[in-house]
């Protein structure tokens, strides 16, 4: 359920797609650091929002490098590290920890039983450090477990246990922020997991399992559905962009640059390549039909 929170590549300037590069890389070094390999294999563009979002909001003190690693063994990147990417190298293990062990819970999975013990021993370090952000990762996936389970349609609930787990995750400290960000989590984790069932929409359909989306579906032809649900995209990032509105970021900054990119263009970037796939194979069944 995470990928989808991405930059849009051709509006940044080479500052900004540095300064990027150094987050994404920086949380990589830090997984690697805090919890070697099997925390590398947590990465994701998600958590590196998470990071710059933090990042941007409160500045921390930051110490900028560059090296290279195993995918890059030629050109040195740039590589950030500051205390919010090493809140977002916690935060990935937590969430791929409880994802993986979904997984295994719902479709028996094996290798994502094998990657959840990988992750194990980290948990309670990680819980100990972030006791209200886990507490709030298990509680709403149990609660969303539920919903799934008994076959819900109600998209506000189900979008409503998601983004709440993302806004713990984004509110990182107990002050005046907290409330925005939990906000603008809610309206991003909404996104998220809807994005999510738009992307899982044939295969959920394949398999038998619950999709979000698959009432939905069964009601309207295909344009409506498409149309519906590109409005049901639309409110929950207005969520977001709402509440990311009210903090204290400047636009002209890297960071600024790279998170309004993301909430305006970049996430919409998956959305149009899920779409212009699904169009694709619905022109070629109707010409086959």
């Amino acid at each position: 359920m995470f990928g989808y929170v991405t930059i849009y590549r051709k509006d940044l300037t080479e500052p900004a797609l540095d300064c990027y590069q150094g987050y994404y890389c920086g949380l990589c070094e830090a997984l690697g650091q805090r919890y070697g390999m099997p925390g590398r294999m947590t990465l994701s563009y998600d958590m590196t929002f998470a990071a710059l979002l933090q990042s941007a909001l409160y500045d921390p003190e930051a110490i900028h490098s560059s090296g290279r690693c195993l995918p890059h063994p030629v050109k040195a990147r740039p590589r950030i590290s500051n205390r919010y990417i090493d809140y977002a190298a916690d935060m990935s293990v937590a969430l791929a920890y409880y994802n993986y062990l979904d997984d295994w819970q719902d479709e028996h999975r094996s290798a994502s039983l094998r990657n959840a013990k990988r992750l194990e021993q980290y948990l309670p370090a990680i819980e100990e450090a972030h006791p209200r952000q886990c507490s709030a990762i298990r509680a709403q996936l149990d609660a969303l477990n539920q919903l799934e389970g008994s076959g819900c349609e109600d998209l506000d609930a189900l979008c409503g246990c998601f983004g709440t787990l993302l806004g713990n995750v984004l509110a990182c400290e107990d002050d005046l922020w907290a409330p925005v960000l939990l906000r603008l989590g809610r309206g991003l984790g909404g996104f998220i997991y809807l994005m999510d069932a738009y992307d899982d929409l044939e295969k959920d359909a394949k398999n038998g399992s619950f999709n979000a989306l698959a009432a939905l579906h069964a009601k309207l032809d295909a344009d409506a559905f498409e149309q519906r649900c590109h409005e049901l995209f639309t409110q929950q990032l207005g969520i977001c962009g709402e509440n990311f509105n009210l903090l204290p970021i400047l636009k002209d900054t890297p960071e600024g640059q790279l998170l309004y990119n993301t909430i305006y263009s970049g996430v919409w970037c998956k959305y149009t390549l899920i779409k212009a796939r699904r169009d694709k194979r619905r022109k070629a069944e109707y010409r086959h039909a």
